[in-house]
């Protein structure tokens, strides 16, 4: 082994320390609500805990409908993260990835304030389009 493989080796080893499953942050419990109108029930589940300020995340959506609990597949799906006593939301905008079976993955979430920040997810069927709300601190 040349000088140059070894350090390469060595940098790429020590780069592994600390990257463990064991190391890592347990994810948070997913957090369920219904919709405004109770046509269906959203669970998110961020990739963070705690939820970091300026910096962006992703989250896992689960949709399903309110009255059997059947995945709601192929939504048109918005999010957007609000903070109501500013009346601003975030700086840029998200992007949501329809995996199937009523889960979502939504990228690009990013809370660049301390303070209350309210998650909406948006769904429209049709011509109706029902909110969920989750409410987030950052601090």
């Amino acid at each position: 082994m040349t000088d140059r493989t070894l350090i390469v080796a060595l940098v790429a080893a020590t780069s592994l320390v600390g990257c463990s499953p064991q190391d890592a942050a347990p994810m948070p419990d997913p957090q369920g609500v219904t919709s405004q109108a109770g046509g269906f029930h959203a669970r998110w589940q961020p990739s963070v805990d705690p939820l970091p300020l300026n910096e962006s995340f992703n989250a896992t959506l689960w949709l399903s409908t309110s009255a059997d609990g059947a995945p709601i597949e192929g939504a048109h799906v918005s999010v957007d993260c609000r903070m109501p006593a500013h009346r601003h939301g975030m700086l840029q905008e998200v992007e949501i990835t329809d995996e199937g079976q009523g889960r979502y993955q939504v990228l690009g979430l990013l809370c660049h304030m301390v303070g209350h920040w309210v998650l909406h997810v948006d769904l429209t069927r049709g011509a109706v389009t029902e909110r969920a709300q989750f409410d987030l601190i950052i601090e």
